[in-house]
């Protein structure tokens, strides 16, 4: 059963793999076909869609194609959150032969997502896909430094014979611990949140600490900026590849060898960008709006996810046709609010920070308008004239009106998740 579990999903690859030959046509004819099918099973099963269409007066005949998505209301999380289980799971699906999985988000409130076993493992094919793309071969041995609840921890028979090595590290364990644990290890690639991969990295930099070179890096789940980009491939001597996933959706997009952007997964997934309740123009900022093609279990339909990205109208010289999208700029909470109305954008906040010396981490927080708490934690070069340059630097940004009150410590607690977000905002 194992075996043919492991050939199911070496079939279910290989469909996919050559989905990344198709022509942009014949894949967005994928993504309609799947879009269909999608909408008629949630109208049909699952209470809170057939309630949100009813009172937008539409049927599920009505979408024929991505375009007409424009026609459903939009999703948003807070809405999914407070929903009853029952509102917002198919009723024609045992939640008990279901993946569950865990989110928390900027709000720390643990939300449960449930996903078909089917749905899973091929949202983990997505994942896979975008790895081999990027030269993963399945005798290279993998570290992933993530959430411990993230863990796979299942091992297949084709582990035993070196297929597929890994090691599972916590990203709540010291730097210097998870540099230990890899150098004992020696894996040919890692996988991690940047926010953890950058602190290993400036062990390894400016501490010389012993780390051994994979031969591929690979990023996720955080806003990964140039800086931080560039500190990680100088610190293991390669181009990491970064990703845009979720924890709703799997893999959204990923970058290729050309790295001019983010092939979006459209044989999985409808990526809208929307700015003022219209599509976002080509470079034109908008929020990130996902249908998740596999959600069977509890579908996520037109469901804004927090983010906020760019659609790109460039084809990639790699020649892979899905589409791209220029870089995520960060959660939508995560801008910076002024009294004036304006959105500053968290990538503005932290190039201030990234250039004053001594710090080694930072957070900002937004209060209210008129109130931004930062934490630093001290590294190398620190003297009190470091914070006053963090209050001039983004009082030169954010104004002179709003109140910078700094907080110096030793060391950063990262989010339930193992995440170390730079910039979050409580205002709404």
């Amino acid at each position: 059963m194992e075996d043919m579990g492991f050939l199911n999903q070496l079939y279910t690859m290989q469909s996919l793999k050559r989905n990344l030959q198709l022509k942009r046509a014949e894949l967005m004819e994928i993504q309609q076909r799947k879009l269909i099918s999608l909408v008629k099973h949630a109208y049909k099963n699952v209470s809170y869609y057939r309630r949100l269409f009813d009172y937008a007066g539409l049927k599920p005949e009505d979408i024929r194609e991505v375009a007409d998505l424009r026609y459903i209301p939009i999703t948003d999380k807070a809405t999914m959150r407070k929903l009853p289980i029952s509102e917002k799971v198919a009723q024609n699906i045992n939640l008990d032969d279901c993946m569950k999985v865990f989110t928390s988000g900027s709000t720390g409130i643990p939300a449960h997502i449930f996903f078909t076993r089917e749905d899973f493992k091929f949202l983990d094919m997505v994942y896979m896909r975008s790895f081999l793309e990027n030269g993963l071969k399945f005798r290279y041995k993998r570290a992933f430094i993530l959430d411990p609840h993230s863990f796979e921890t299942k091992k297949c028979w084709y582990h035993r014979i070196g297929l597929g090595r890994y090691i599972n590290i916590s990203c709540f364990l010291q730097p210097e611990e998870q540099i230990q644990i890899l150098d004992e290890y020696k894996p040919d690639f890692i996988h991690g949140y940047p926010s953890n991969i950058v602190l290993i990295s400036k062990l390894i930099i400016e501490k010389g600490y012993k780390c051994p070179r994979p031969l591929m890096v690979s990023t996720a789940a955080e806003l990964l900026d140039i800086k931080n980009r560039e500190l990680i491939n100088s610190a293991f001597g390669v181009n990491l590849y970064d990703r845009y996933a979720a924890r709703e959706c799997g893999n959204i997009a990923w970058e290729c060898d050309v790295h001019n952007g983010y092939h979006i997964n459209v044989d999985t997934i409808v990526v809208e960008f929307i700015k003022d309740g219209r599509s976002a123009k080509p470079g034109e900022r908008g929020d990130i709006v996902i249908s998740n093609l596999h959600s069977y279990a509890m579908p996520f339909i037109r469901y804004k996810i927090g983010d906020v990205g760019k659609p790109s109208e460039r084809m990639c010289l790699c020649g892979i046709e899905l589409p791209l999208m220029e870089i995520i700029e960060g959660r939508d909470e995560d801008f910076i609010l002024l009294k004036n109305g304006k959105m500053v954008s968290p990538m503005m906040v932290t190039g201030i920070l990234d250039h004053i010396p001594g710090i080694r981490q930072f957070r900002i927080v937004q209060e209210n308008v008129e109130r931004v708490v930062v934490t630093i934690a001290k590294g190398e070069g620190f003297t009190p004239d470091t914070v006053t340059k963090v209050e001039i630097g983004l009082k030169d940004t954010l104004g002179k009106d709003i109140t910078i009150r700094c907080e110096v410590v030793d060391n950063i607690s990262r989010d339930v998740s193992g995440k170390v977000r730079a910039v979050i905002s409580k205002v709404s």
